[in-house]
């Protein structure tokens, strides 16, 4: 196998791990929030998810598996919906703002 094609199903593995831990940490969200999760918009939803992405990949698993996203309030949601909208407006993701995501879901610890 060439050097290339390895390069490639290595990024398409980490894509996949990174999709199912962001889906597996939306649904313990959904689930927890229940009826209020209505209240969050389609477009916000998508920003909630681009936010655990982001997060998936610049924290190390371990950090990760410790996050309780079946305790995180619906306020919590909203604010990470906010840093969302700060991550979107910048260029890029800064370690400050990566603090402050996990500042919330670290809370749940």
């Amino acid at each position: 196998m060439s050097d290339t094609t390895e390069d490639n199903l290595g990024r398409r593995l980490f894509q996949v791990q990174k999709e199912k831990a962001v889906e597996d940490a939306l649904d313990k969200i959904r689930h927890r929030v229940g009826a209020e999760w209505n209240s969050v918009s389609m477009p916000d939803s998508a920003l909630l998810k681009y936010v655990l992405g982001e997060v998936w990949t610049s924290i190390d698993r371990h950090r990760w598996a410790t996050y309780s996203f079946s305790k995180l309030s619906i306020e919590d949601v909203y604010g990470l919906i906010l840093l969302g909208k700060k991550l979107k407006a910048g260029y890029s993701v800064t370690e400050d703002q990566i603090r402050e995501i996990d500042i919330i879901l670290g809370r749940t610890i």
